[in-house]
């Protein structure tokens, strides 16, 4: 029976204005409970997929663990672990619009989240190759890590979807509105939100600080409600809201995250 490596190593990567990377104090204690387990046993707890179990393995944990796994040879034991985390980071991935109503497939939707699959391989192969920071983050908050990679990796969609669409906006060159449907619009709870109900109810507090039209968009995000809808009868932020624009909204929302991340000290969606 092996046992992991109880000490729990510290985060080398640091934020823009030189502090280092912390994880969140619950990931801390799950992780100082989990070296003392054996590996056997911590397979065991991979298959709890209900997030308010006591013996349910946050994800930011099994990067962690993967990493540990950098000086042996154990392959069954990172199989497994690798296993779960591609399924928690293809679930962290939004929908492609039109894969929800079993449309058609969205071939640069599609390659979008490849790419994010690919680059995420990628960079776990390198870490296992020599340590490094590139995975520090998502120790850190695994689902906004994930969703700041998908942005990045928008910018070939993009490129492919020029020879077809017009991709930005007149007025401020961002990715047009129809792109960012077709590459899978950001989800507010994959961005903020982590399986942990003690990081939720921070969340939840950081969201009753935002300035109030802020604040009433990530609400009705988080209750499912479309930003807005070429179906006059469906309800949506934008006629809630008695905007003209769907941009406003986006732009309420994207503020929104911006602040609640930076009051939870998890940095900027580009790090």
């Amino acid at each position: 029976m092996i046992l992991q490596t109880r000490k729990v190593e510290r985060l080398t990567k640091r934020k823009r204005d030189g502090t280092p990377y912390a994880r969140r104090g619950e990931v801390e204690v799950a992780l100082t409970s989990l070296v003392y387990l054996s590996r056997e046993e911590i397979l065991e707890r991979l298959k709890v997929r209900d997030p308010t179990s006591p013996n349910h393995v946050q994800s930011e944990c099994i990067v962690y663990l993967i990493r540990a796994t950098r000086n042996d040879n154990e392959e069954r034991y990172f199989n497994e672990l690798y296993r779960e985390l591609m399924r928690r980071l293809a679930s962290a991935l939004p929908r492609i619009e039109g894969e929800r109503a079993g449309g058609p497939e969205n071939v640069d939707g599609a390659d979008a989240r490849d790419r994010v699959r690919d680059i995420f391989r990628v960079r776990l192969m390198e870490d296992r190759a020599a340590p490094g920071s590139a995975l520090d983050y998502f120790e850190v908050m695994f689902s906004g890590a994930v969703a700041a990679l998908r942005k990045t990796s928008m910018g070939r969609a993009l490129r492919q979807m020029a020879r077809r669409d017009a991709i930005d906006d007149e007025e401020s060159g961002d990715p047009s509105i129809a792109v960012e449907k077709a590459v899978g619009s950001l989800d507010v709870q994959q961005e903020l939100l982590s399986d942990d109900p003690n990081y939720r109810f921070k969340v939840a507090k950081a969201i009753r600080t935002l300035p109030d039209k802020q604040r009433r968009v990530i609400e009705m995000l988080l209750q499912d409600m479309p930003i807005d809808s070429i179906d006059d009868d469906v309800l949506t932020i934008r006629k809630v809201l008695g905007v003209k624009s769907e941009k406003t909204v986006r732009n309420r929302r994207d503020a929104a995250i911006a602040t609640v991340r930076a009051q939870l000290g998890i940095g900027s969606r580009n790090d």
